[in-house]
């Protein structure tokens, strides 16, 4: 799939999105942004903030997401990120594997990662090296 196509069908799968959320998958969603945002080896507090004003900006798209709770969660695994990188980065996998087995949620929280790949209009290699990750822990195809 094309990154454009890819990010269209995934801001098409959020729209379509209107069943209860768990905590699970706010914590996977969330997961899945911290690692995004941490990709390139650098995460610094100014950035979480800039992310999370783009949550916001984008908050029609993740259409039934309690979105408090996950600026809240994301801010949290961020945090973790920032102090101990190594240990975040495995905190957030651990989150985003809270989903496996969950077809629907482990496809929610793949096409989250892929619009926050595609917010700043670059795609870096580090960040599809996240979103492989990301897979991984879903138990998908990267």
């Amino acid at each position: 799939m094309v990154r454009d196509e890819s990010v269209a069908y995934a801001i098409a799968t959020w729209a379509r999105f209107n069943a209860t959320v768990s905590g699970d998958l706010l914590r996977a969603l969330s997961g899945a942004f911290a690692l995004v945002a941490a990709a390139d080896g650098e995460l610094a507090r100014s950035e979480v903030a800039a992310f999370v004003g783009l949550l916001r900006s984008k908050a029609d798209v993740f259409s039934g997401i309690d979105f408090n709770a996950l600026e809240i969660a994301f801010r949290d695994l961020a945090e973790s990120l920032i102090a101990d990188p190594e240990g975040g980065r495995l905190d957030a996998l651990d989150c985003v594997a809270r989903v496996k087995g969950n077809p629907e949620q482990c496809e929610l929280v793949r096409s989250g990662a892929e619009i926050a790949i595609a917010a700043d209009g670059r795609v870096r290699a580090q960040e599809e090296a996240a979103l492989r990750q990301i897979c991984k822990a879903l138990g998908l195809e990267g």
